[in-house]
């Protein structure tokens, strides 16, 4: 592995902004073999030292010495389908959700040695953008419409079965999900989830406070009439809620890629100074003090002030997912080309 250049100049470029603090100080960015070339997007992160990967074709990336060696395994059966979205309990439990068709929900308990085959969609409609839980138990996934309506799915124990989830709003022509980061749905521990969708003549949240009983939609700015367009990921900062996305199609577009709530989705804000373009994933950089951290497939950007202001960040390239440990000690970013980054944050 080898450290990114740039960092330093990248660093007095944001300490130029007010503020005491620069958010980037002591942070070593590394490059990692992964092994494949594939274009990867589905990533869950257990520790500074333990990631899952799921990649096209089937396969699953793990590391459990913070990313110096990558084993790939493939799931039998599962060759040709896209494992897009992630959720790690443990280095040895995780859980796989195909993108398109079929639909389909693996699990291992054994640290990638055996899969098994936990749901299938019946239907032959569902394509899965997002795997997300509140704790170790009760956890949601997201599907575009299937049969005119929403799918999301619930599990209560640990994923090992789930049940639809019924009373979402009814979905506006074209509006679904994306799977670019895994990051299409935010979840708060007071019971809230919010999940962000696009393809429609507007980009939206759909909103439950109360455990996924009751929904609400609300409109937001992200850039919306076309089917590239919309919500690509949101951020949960423990006050505020992040949108970011844009279109896809147009990734150099700066307008509609970033807004904010304070009040849980119903009314929004657009960054006063947007990224520079259509960004995959938005995620809290868990430095001191915090900051929002937002990547695309055209560059990378910092906020140090709530997803207001954004400055680019030259030292990171552009990748499609971004997550971090929940100790804050590390994180990895995920792209195209098997392109994996590791972030280090120093401690205090």
């Amino acid at each position: 592995m080898k450290p990114l250049a740039g960092l330093a100049a990248a660093a007095l470029a944001l300490s130029a902004c007010s503020g005491p603090a620069d958010p980037l100080a002591g942070i070593v960015l590394r490059q990692q073999d992964s092994g494949v070339a594939a274009s990867l997007r589905g990533l869950a992160v257990v520790d500074a030292q333990t990631a899952w990967i799921g990649a096209p074709d089937g396969q699953v990336l793990r590391t459990v010495d913070g990313g110096e060696h990558w084993t790939v395994s493939r799931i039998p059966g599962a060759e040709g389908l896209d494992l897009r979205s992630v959720h790690a309990f443990s280095a040895a439990h995780a859980l796989f959700f195909t993108a398109g068709q079929p639909a389909r929900l693996y699990v291992t308990h054994d640290g990638g040695a055996q899969f098994d085959l936990v749901w299938e969609d019946p239907s032959g409609e569902a394509f899965f953008d997002t795997l997300e839980f509140w704790n170790d138990r009760i956890g949601l996934a997201f599907s575009d419409p299937v049969d005119g309506a929403f799918m999301v799915l619930m599990s209560e124990d640990g994923g090992a079965s789930w049940q639809r989830v019924r009373g979402l709003p009814d979905p506006l022509g074209g509006e679904a999900g994306f799977a670019a980061s895994d990051t299409s749905v935010a979840l708060a521990p007071d019971g809230c989830a919010f999940i962000g969708t696009g393809g429609a003549a507007t980009a939206r949240i759909l909103r439950s406070c109360d455990g996924g009983t009751a929904w609400h939609a609300f409109e937001t700015p992200l850039a919306s009439g076309s089917p590239g367009a919309g919500i690509f990921s949101l951020a949960w900062t423990g006050e505020r809620l992040i949108a970011a996305g844009g279109d896809y199609q147009n990734p150099d577009a700066r307008t509609g890629t970033l807004a904010w709530s304070d009040d849980g989705g119903q009314s929004w804000q657009s960054a006063l100074e947007p990224p520079g373009g259509y960004r995959s994933a938005v995620a809290v950089l868990p430095t001191d003090p915090p900051a929002l951290i937002a990547t695309g497939p055209t560059g990378t950007d910092i906020s140090r002030n709530g997803g207001e202001i954004w400055i680019a960040w030259e030292a990171l390239p552009g990748h499609h997912a971004i997550r971090f440990a929940p100790d804050g000690h590390a994180g990895w970013a995920v792209g195209s080309g098997g392109r994996i980054t590791r972030i280090e944050i120093a401690d205090d």
